[in-house]
């Protein structure tokens, strides 16, 4: 079993429409630095969990 989590995202396209503790800056830059690693993980893992179905 493989399992991937990607924490701290976005939530929300323009945070000062709400209510939130959200440190906002700090989310972009998570974004922008950590986020194109989780894609490219979720990508890996997708090609490994197709590459054992087809061996089935």
């Amino acid at each position: 079993m493989e399992m991937l989590c990607s924490h701290e995202t976005y939530q929300f396209n323009d945070y000062s429409k709400y209510e939130t503790a959200v440190d906002e800056p700090t989310r972009a830059h998570i974004r922008e630095t950590r986020f194109p690693q989780d894609l490219q993980k979720a990508y890996d893992l997708g090609k490994r969990l197709v590459e054992k179905a087809l061996q089935c």
